[in-house]
């Protein structure tokens, strides 16, 4: 292989990376739910403060992880008072936790726990 083939494989090889290789590796990072955004490795954790409760997604590699496959709760930090609230499935990658309030200034954490393995994955997202 001489010079200008090697070049020119490597200025294709290179393109993607110079176009935000990072997006194509994760899938998007903008919000498809009208939430928060967090990536934790190559997981990508969603979550949605609604006025009847929370929603989170979750998807990996942009991929939907089924919501059957792991269990999820939130541990709810605002200013000194802390609360627990597990989370449903509800379909899809979607769990709810119905009457769940997250108000503005809130540390929240996610705990996803695998049901076959139990490694569990988290995620902190501060709520404005």
């Amino acid at each position: 292989m001489n010079f200008r083939m090697t070049l020119a494989a490597f200025a294709v090889l290179a393109a993607p990376l110079a176009a935000g290789g990072a997006a194509y590796a994760h899938g998007s990072t903008k919000p498809q739910h009208g939430g928060i955004v967090q990536m934790t490795g190559e997981t990508l954790f969603e979550l949605v403060n609604k006025p009847e409760g929370v929603e989170l997604y979750i998807s990996e590699e942009a991929e939907p992880i089924p919501a059957s496959s792991a269990s999820a709760k939130l541990s709810i930090a605002t200013g000194a008072a802390k609360k627990e609230a597990p989370l449903t499935p509800a379909g899809g990658n979607k769990y709810i936790g119905k009457g769940v309030k997250v108000p503005s200034g809130s540390k929240v954490t996610v705990t996803l726990v695998n049901n076959r393995s139990k490694a569990k994955t988290f995620a902190i997202f501060t709520v404005k």
